[in-house]
C-alpha cells in the first residue's frame, strides 16, 4: 500500500513543478502585456491621449490645466495613477481650486478609455446646463461620482444605474435644473454607501422611500429640497440599518404621512435634518426611540403641542432645534422632558412657549447654546441663568420679561459670546464702570433700559454687532467708546436722546463698521468725513445742521438716510458720484437751491431710491436723473420745482415704480411717454400747473393692472433697502411715514405703501375728457382727479376698477349721468362727485348704500335726483321722441338766441368795465350783494322754521333742547372740504338760522371741534379753563361767534408773555394742531402768536380755511413752512 501512495505523491509534486515553471515562463498567459513605454514614467500613451481629448473639450478661463502638456500625465494636476499600473484611477477636477475661474464646455466620451477609473470629481464647474452625459454609465470601475454644484440640467441618466460598483454618488446643487421621474435605477447600486440628490427634481419620484430602502450599506442620504412629497408611509420594515445621517429638509411632507417619516425604524441614526418640510401636528412619541441620535432638527414646521416625554430617551442628544413651530405648554415642563447629560445647543426660539424661566438650571451643564426668544415667556430672569457655566449664547429676545438684570446674572458666564435681551421691558442695573466677566461678540438690548447713562460697559473691542436702540439713553457718547467699538460691523444707537456731535474724523474714520444707524435722536453740528467701510448711515431725525460736506468720504456708500435735520445749501455732486449709492433720503431738511447737473457722475448709476421731498429746492426736473436707469423710487414732492415734465421720462427711467411730485410748480401737459412705464405703480402730480388732456395711452401702465405682490419693484424698495446679510437688523417699521391724500383726508403710511396703487392728478388745471382706457387700470385702489376742468362724461369703463378703494372726481366740469357700473365696485370706501355737472338719476348698489354722508357726495350737482338727495325724479323724464321734436324746432330759433345773446354781452361788458376801472363800484355792488344774500336767506329760513313748527311744535317750546336739535339740523347743510394742497376754493353754503333770544349762540357741531382741538393742545397755565361743554362755546376765552348766525368767527389761542413780550417758560401753549378746524368754515380770525408748537410744521390744512381774512403766527414756534403753496 505504501508503494502506490508514494507514487502518487510523487506524480503530484511533478505537475506542480511543472505548472510553477510555465506560469513564470508565459506571463503573458494570464493578462495582457502593457504597452511600451518609457523607464521614467508610469503615464500609459492611450490614456494620455484620451485625457488631452478630454481636456480638448473644455474651457478652462483660469488656465487650470496648464501642466497637461508634459508626456507623464500622472504628474498632471488632477490626475493620479495606480503604482503598479500606471492606469489612470483617479481624476479630481474640482472647481472651488480654480481660484474662481471654474470650467465648462462638454464632456468627451474619450473618458471611456479609462476603463480602470475609479473617481471622477467635477464638481463646482459650470456646464451650462448641459445634460449629464449617458456614457458614464459605461465607466464600471468608478467607486466616487462626484458632480455637485457643476450647473449640470435635464433628466438624469438612468445608465447611471449600471455603475455597480459605487459607493459614492453625489449629485446635488444642481439649482433645480436637474430632475429624476423616477428613482428606480438607484436601486440597482447596492454598495451605495453615500447618495447625496438635494435640489433635485424629484417631485414625480412618489416611491423614492421604498427604492432608498433597497440600499443595506446606505450611511448617508442627502435628499434635500427636492420636491419630496409624503404621498405613502416609509415602508414598514427597514433594511436601513447602516444609516446614520439623514438629511431629509425641504420637502413638502404636509400630508396626514408627513409625521410618519419621524417613527421610521433607524437604528443606527445619528444625524436628522428635516426642518423646513411642512410637518403637522404632534411630534410623534417614536422620536425616541432614536438612541443614538446626536443632531436632531425639525424647526421650521407646524409641530404644535408639548414635546413627547421620550425625549428623555435620546441620552446621546447634544443637538435639538425646535425652532418656528407652534410648540405650546410651560417652559418648565418642556425643559424637565429633555436630556440633560450631553445637550449643547437648544433652539425653542418662535414657538408659542409661555411661563417663567425655571430657577433652577444647572443641570444643564454642557449648553453651550440657548435661544428661547420670540415666544411668550414672563416674569424675571432668575439669577440662576448664571449656572449655565458654558453658555456661549444665549437669546430671550421678544418676550414679556420684566425687572433687573444684574452683574450677579452673569458672574459665572465667562464664555459668553452672543446676549441678545432686547424688545423685553428689562432694566440693566449695572454699575457704569462693570468690568465684565465675558467678552461679547454680539450684543443686543433694544427697547430695554440702559440709560439715562451712556453705558460705558458695552464697549468692548471684540463685539461685531451692537445694538442699544430705544435703550433711554440720554448723554453724550463718550470718545472711549467709539476707540472700543472700531472693529464692530453693526452699530445700531437709534431712538435715544443722545446729546452732542458726532465725533471729529480722528475717531469716526477709525471706525470699521459697515452699518452705522444713530437715528432720532439728540445730535447738532456738521456731519464729519463718513468711515471708509460704511456701507448703510442712518442719521435721520436729528438736529444735524449745516451744508452737506463737499466729501461725504465712504466711497463704497450704499443708503444714506440724513431725512429729518436742518442741512441747508445744495445737494454735493460728490453724493450722486458715489458708484454704489443705491439709497438716498435728504427729504424734510432745508436745501433750497437748485440742484446741479453733476458732469463728473458716472454714466450709469446704481441709484435705485431718491427722496426729496418737504425741501426748498428750485429749478426744473432735475437732469442728471437721466444716468439713473435703476431708478425705482423717486419723491421731490412740496419743493419748488418748476418747468415742464421732461419728455424723457419714460425712456430713461424705465423701471421707475413710484413718481411723486405733488405740490410743486410744474406745468405743461403730461408727457406721453410717461405712460411708457410698465412698473409705475404709484403717479402723484398733484397740487402743480399741469394742464391739458389725460393721456389716452394710460391703460399702458401694466403695474397698475394686476395685485401688487412681493415681487414688485416698489414692495422690494420698501421692505429691503439694503441687499445684505445685515438686513435683518433693518426694522421697516422704522421707516418713515408718506402721507397720501386717499378716502377724503391724509393718511400716512408705512410698508403698506408696497399694496397702494394710486393715481393722483388733483389740484391742476387738466382739461377734456376722462379716457375710456383708465378702465384698463383694474388694480387701481385709489384714484383722484378733482380740482381740475375735466369735462364729458364719467366713462362706463369706471365700473372695472373693482380693486379702488377712493374715488375722487369733485370740483370738475364734468355731465351726463352717473354711470350705472360705479354701484358694482364692491371695495369702494370713499366717494366724492360733488361740484360737477351731472344729471339723471343717482345709481344705487349695496355698496354704495355704506358709504358715510352720501348727500355730501353729489352735492354742487343740481341736475341730480333719487336717494340720497332731495330731488325727486318722477318729473324728470323726457323721452327720446320729445329730444327728437325739440331738435327739429332748434334751427328755427337759433338765430334769435344768438341776436339776443350778443346785444346781452354788449351790455354786460359794459357794466364790467365799470366795474373794472371802478373800485368803489365793486365794494358796493358786492357788499348789496352780500346783504341781500343773507337777508333773503334769513327769510327762507324763518318761513322754514315758522313751516316746521307747525308740523313739529315743540320747536315752538321754550325747551333750549328743541333749540339745540334745530342747530343740527342746519349743520346738515354744511359739507366736508378735501385738504388739498394749493387748492383754494369759495364754498358758499347757507347758514344756519339766527339765535333765538335768551338761548345759546353756540352750534353743537362747532363746540366739539372746539373741544377736540382743545384736547390736542397742552395748557399747562390752563387759559383754556373755561372751554367746557355744559358753557356756550360763544362765551368761551378767545371765541368769538356772530351775532347773527352763532357760527364761530374769532378763535384766539396765546400763551402769557411777560413785560417784555417774551414767553414765560412752563406756561407756553403747544401739542397737535387738529384738522377738526375743517369744521369751522365761517372762521375770519385765527391767532395761534406767542406759542410753542415744538417746530412741528405749519399744518396744510389751514390753506383749507377760505374764510380766514386775518391768520397770525407771530413768535409761534413752527418748522419751515409747507403752507406757502396753500395760503
Amino acid at each position: 500500500m505504501a508503494r502506490p501512495r508514494q507514487l502518487v505523491q510523487a506524480t503530484v509534486i511533478l505537475l506542480l513543478a511543472t505548472w510553477f515553471l510555465r506560469s513564470s515562463s508565459a506571463p503573458a498567459m494570464l493578462a495582457p502585456p502593457l504597452p511600451p513605454q518609457p523607464p521614467d514614467t508610469l503615464c500609459i500613451p492611450y490614456e494620455r491621449d484620451a485625457l488631452r481629448a478630454f481636456k480638448a473639450s473644455l474651457t478652462d478661463p483660469g488656465n487650470y490645466l496648464s501642466s497637461w502638456r508634459d508626456e507623464d500625465c500622472c504628474r498632471w494636476i488632477g490626475i493620479e495613477c495606480s503604482n503598479r499600473t500606471g492606469h489612470v484611477i483617479k481624476l479630481e477636477l474640482d472647481g472651488s481650486n480654480t481660484m474662481g475661474w471654474p470650467m465648462g464646455g462638454e464632456i468627451n466620451p474619450s473618458l471611456l478609455t479609462l476603463r480602470h477609473l475609479k473617481h471622477l470629481d467635477l464638481s463646482f464647474n459650470d456646464f451650462g446646463g448641459m445634460p449629464i452625459p449617458e456614457f458614464i454609465g459605461g465607466l464600471r470601475s468608478l467607486r466616487h461620482l462626484l458632480l455637485p454644484n457643476s450647473f449640470f440640467g435635464g433628466q438624469i441618466p438612468p445608465q447611471l444605474g449600471n455603475l455597480s460598483n459605487l459607493l459614492i454618488l453625489d449629485l446635488s446643487n444642481q439649482l433645480h435644473s436637474c430632475y429624476s421621474p423616477d428613482l428606480a435605477w438607484v436601486s440597482q447600486l447596492w454598495k451605495l454607501q453615500y447618495l447625496g440628490m438635494s435640489q433635485v427634481d424629484l417631485s414625480a419620484a412618489v416611491d423614492w422611500a421604498h427604492v432608498v430602502n433597497m440600499l443595506p450599506s446606505l450611511v448617508t442620504l442627502e435628499l434635500q429640497s427636492c420636491g419630496l412629497r409624503s404621498t405613502m408611509p416609509p415602508p414598514l420594515n427597514s433594511n436601513l440599518t447602516s444609516l446614520e445621517n439623514l438629511y431629509l429638509g425641504s420637502n413638502s411632507f404636509n400630508s396626514p404621512f408627513g409625521a410618519n417619516y419621524l417613527a421610521w425604524d433607524l437604528p443606527a441614526l445619528r444625524i436628522l435634518k428635516m426642518h423646513s418640510c411642512g410637518i403637522w401636528g404632534p411630534i410623534p412619541a417614536a422620536v425616541g426611540n432614536f438612541t443614538y441620535i446626536q443632531s436632531l432638527f425639525l424647526d421650521n414646521n407646524n409641530f404644535s403641542g408639548m414635546v413627547p416625554s421620550t425625549f428623555k430617551k435620546l441620552k446621546k442628544l447634544q443637538m435639538l432645534r425646535l425652532s418656528h413651530n407652534l410648540i405650546s405648554g410651560g417652559i418648565e415642563d418642556l425643559l424637565h422632558r429633555l436630556p440633560i447629560d450631553e445637550l449643547q445647543e437648544l433652539h425653542l426660539q418662535h414657538n408659542k412657549l409661555a411661563g417663567r424661566i425655571p430657577d433652577r438650571l444647572d443641570h444643564f451643564t454642557s449648553l453651550s447654546t440657548l435661544r428661547l426668544n420670540d415666544n411668550k415667556l414672563f416674569g424675571e430672569v432668575p439669577v440662576s441663568i448664571r449656572e449655565l457655566t458654558n453658555l456661549k449664547e444665549l437669546r430671550l429676545n421678544s418676550n414679556n420679561l420684566h425687572g433687573t438684570i444684574t452683574e450677579d446674572h452673569f458672574s459665572n458666564l465667562t464664555r459668553l459670546e452672543v446676549l441678545w435681551l432686547s424688545n423685553n421691558s428689562l432694566t440693566m442695573l449695572v454699575d457704569n464702570t462693570w468690568n465684565t466677566p465675558f467678552k461679547l461678540t454680539s450684543a443686543s438690548f433694544r427697547s430695554c433700559i440702559l440709560g439715562p447713562h451712556f453705558p460705558t460697559w458695552i464697549g468692548q473691542r471684540t463685539l461685531g454687532t451692537l445694538d442699544i436702540s430705544n435703550t433711554s439713553i440720554h448723554d453724550s457718547i463718550p470718545d472711549e467708546f467709539w476707540i472700543a467699538v472700531s472693529r464692530a460691523r453693526i452699530l445700531d444707537l437709534s431712538g435715544n436722546r443722545i446729546v452732542g456731535r458726532l465725533p471729529p474724523f480722528s475717531l469716526f474714520g477709525g471706525l470699521g463698521a459697515i452699518l452705522l444707524d444713530i437715528s432720532s435722536n439728540q445730535l447738532v453740528g456738521p456731519i464729519p468725513t463718513l468711515p471708509k467701510s460704511l456701507l448703510y448711515l442712518d442719521l435721520s431725525g436729528n438736529n444735524l445742521s449745516g451744508e452737506l460736506p463737499s466729501d461725504i468720504g465712504a466711497p463704497e456708500l450704499q443708503v444714506l438716510m440724513l431725512l429729518k435735520n436742518s442741512f441747508y445749501g445744495t445737494i454735493p455732486c460728490s453724493l450722486f458720484e458715489l458708484e454704489q449709492l443705491k439709497s438716498l433720503d435728504l427729504s424734510k431738511n432745508q436745501l433750497n437751491e437748485t440742484l446741479l447737473d453733476c458732469p463728473h457722475a458716472p454714466e450709469t448709476s446704481n441709484i435705485f431710491m431718491l427722496s426729496l421731498n418737504n425741501n426748498n429746492l428750485s429749478g426744473e426736473f432735475p437732469s442728471f436723473l437721466q444716468r439713473c436707469k435703476e431708478l425705482k423710487f423717486l419723491d421731490l414732492a412740496y419743493n419748488q420745482f418748476s418747468g415742464v415734465l421732461p419728455t424723457w421720462i419714460g425712456s430713461k427711467l424705465p423701471y421707475l415704480a413710484f413718481m411723486r411730485l405733488r405740490s410743486n410748480m410744474f406745468s405743461g401737459g403730461i408727457p406721453v411717454e410717461l405712460t411708457g412705464m410698465k412698473g409705475l405703480q404709484y403717479l402723484d402730480i398733484a397740487s402743480n400747473n399741469i394742464s391739458g388732456d389725460i393721456p389716452l395711452s394710460l391703460g399702458n401702465l401694466v403695474a397698475m393692472a394686476h395685485t401688487p405682490n412681493q415681487q414688485d419693484a416698489l414692495f422690494q424698495i420698501v421692505h429691503f433697502r439694503l441687499a445684505s446679510t445685515y438686513m435683518f437688523l433693518i426694522d421697516p417699521s422704522d421707516m418713515d411715514s408718506l402721507v397720501v391724500v386717499t378716502k377724503g383726508q391724509q393718511l400716512e403710511y408705512t410698508t403698506g405703501i408696497a399694496y397702494m396703487v394710486n393715481i393722483d392728478f388733483s389740484c391742476n388745471r387738466l382739461t377734456g375728457k376722462i379716457p375710456q382706457e383708465i378702465g384698463m387700470l383694474v388694480a387701481l385702489t385709489n384714484l383722484n382727479l378733482s380740482w381740475n376742468h375735466l369735462s364729458g362724461m364719467i366713462p362706463q369703463t369706471i365700473g372695472e376698477l373693482q380693486a379702488v378703494e377712493s374715488f375722487d372726481l369733485s370740483h370738475n366740469e364734468l355731465s351726463g349721468e352717473i354711470p350705472t357700473s360705479l354701484a358694482s365696485l364692491t371695495l369702494l370706501a370713499h366717494l366724492n362727485l360733488s361740484y360737477n355737472n351731472l344729471t339723471g338719476t343717482i345709481p344705487s348698489g349695496n355698496q354704495l348704500r355704506t358709504l358715510d354722508d352720501q348727500p355730501s357726495i353729489y352735492i354742487g350737482n343740481p341736475g341730480l335726483c333719487g336717494p340720497p338727495v332731495s330731488s325727486n325724479c318722477s318729473g324728470i323724464g323726457i323721452t327720446r321722441r320729445a329730444l327728437e321734436d325739440d331738435h327739429e324746432g332748434m334751427s328755427d330759433v337759433l338765430s334769435l338766441y344768438l341776436g339776443i345773446g350778443t346785444g346781452f354781452l354788449a351790455g354786460l361788458w359794459i357794466v364790467f368795465c365799470g366795474f373794472l376801472f371802478k373800485q368803489n363800484w365793486r365794494i358796493r355792488w358786492f357788499s348789496f350783494c352780500d346783504s341781500a344774500y343773507d337777508w333773503i336767506y334769513y327769510v327762507k329760513v324763518a318761513l322754514s322754521r315758522a313751516s316746521l313748527a307747525r308740523k313739529m311744535p315743540e320747536l315752538s317750546s321754550a325747551d333750549s333742547s328743541a333749540w339745540m336739535c334745530w342747530s343740527e339740523l342746519a349743520a346738515v347743510y354744511d359739507f366736508d372740504v378735501l385738504p388739498c394742497l394749493s387748492c383754494l376754493h369759495s364754498d358758499v353754503r347757507p347758514p344756519p338760522p339766527p339765535a333765538a333770544p335768551g338761548r345759546t349762540l353756540c352750534i353743537p357741531r362747532e363746540r366739539d371741534t372746539l373741544l377736540a382741538f382743545k384736547a390736542g393742545l397742552t395748557d399747562p397755565s390752563n387759559y383754556l379753563t373755561s372751554w367746557r361743554g355744559e358753557v356756550d362755546c360763544c362765551r368761551w376765552t378767545g371765541i368769538e361767534c356772530s351775532n347773527r348766525t352763532g357760527h364761530v368767527v374769532n378763535l384766539q389761542v396765546r400763551s402769557h408773555t411777560n413785560s417784555e413780550g417774551e414767553l414765560v417758560p412752563g406756561t407756553t401753549i403747544g401739542g397737535e394742531i387738529s384738522s377738526s378746524l375743517l369744521t369751522l368754515r365761517h372762521l375770519k380770525h385765527l391767532d395761534l402768536s406767542s406759542n410753542n408748537f415744538g417746530g412741528k410744521p405749519i399744518p396744510e390744512f389751514i390753506g383749507v380755511l377760505q374764510s380766514l381774512t386775518h391768520l397770525t403766527c407771530k413768535l409761534l414756534s413752527y418748522e419751515n413752512n409747507p403752507l406757502a403753496n396753500s395760503l
